[in-house]
């Protein structure tokens, strides 16, 4: 059964464990914009807030798989809007960074284990979504990273959840470097749990070609079914117990790590460089 969470992002209602028929198991949500790389705007944030608000209503949900169509997973914040005016520039940023903390906070409290599977580039905030899963399917050619800096914007946001999947290490040359990882190098650093082998992609696509990698649907599936098999009692049990265990996972350090990232929005830097960038590429 597909919802309508709105056209931007699509919900649907899967499932059956144990062979029996329940259409509340699992979850997909996928972001559905792949004109636009399925970047981050006030109306994508909606739709997924939306989405997430959606599965929280439903208490046998046991698996949520974040995925999205197209050639990219997410390409981060859409900038638009602030290359075009300036003055919009500093509030735009914050409003886009503290939509990122509250999806961040809905993926983090759902009791479900919750799954990315990420084809293509998910940079940025899209970066920041998949770290927050429980496990993180990729392709080997998939891209990760936060080239966030060339814009003046510190990704901060995303250290509690990165650190806590790949180590504070890994997390530092990742954050700060601000070089794009594939999908074969996440899953050696440990942010990817499981990889999948790339696909040729399909000759003459256009940006309403879905991004089906077969191999990822299928590792997705399995993993999903592995999932449902085991007693959900005890894998809500884990889940919380992890939780308590990784103070990196609490709330207190991502409202800071918000008010990291936000304190570089306010001083000009980002208005400037973000400027820069779109006057290079027009």
């Amino acid at each position: 059964m597909t919802t309508p969470a709105r056209e931007l992002v699509l919900l649907e209602y899967s499932g059956g464990r144990n062979g029996e028929t329940n259409e509340r198991d699992v979850a997909t949500i996928t972001m559905n914009n792949p004109d636009r790389r399925n970047a981050l705007d006030n109306d994508m944030f909606v739709a997924l807030e939306n989405a997430l608000a959606d599965v929280q209503k439903h208490s046998t949900i046991r698996v949520v798989v974040l995925r999205a169509n197209g050639p990219a997973f997410c390409a981060g914040f859409n900038l638009h809007a602030v290359a075009n005016d300036a003055s919009s520039a500093q509030p735009v940023l914050a409003g886009y960074l503290h939509r990122l903390h509250h999806c961040i906070d809905m993926v983090s409290q759902l009791p479900a284990i919750t799954i990315a599977a990420v084809s293509g580039a998910a940079l940025a905030g899209g970066c920041a979504l998949v770290s927050t899963c429980d496990f993180v399917i990729a392709t080997a050619d998939a891209k990760f990273g936060y080239p966030t800096h060339a814009i003046g914007l510190s990704p901060a946001l995303s250290g509690p959840t990165l650190s806590s999947r790949m180590g504070l290490g890994a997390a530092r040359e990742l954050l700060l470097g601000g070089e794009l990882i594939s999908g074969a190098r996440a899953f050696e650093l440990g942010f990817a749990s499981h990889m999948v082998a790339s696909e040729p992609e399909p000759k003459n696509p256009t940006s309403n070609t879905p991004n089906h990698n077969g191999a990822l649907v299928q590792e997705t599936s399995k993993l999903t079914h592995a999932l449902l098999a085991k007693g959900p009692r005890a894998l809500l049990a884990t889940k919380r117990w992890l939780q308590q265990l990784d103070p990196l996972s609490h709330h207190t350090h991502r409202a800071s790590a918000l008010a990291a990232s936000m304190s570089g929005v306010g001083g000009g830097e980002s208005v400037d460089r973000v400027a820069a960038v779109w006057k290079k590429r027009s």
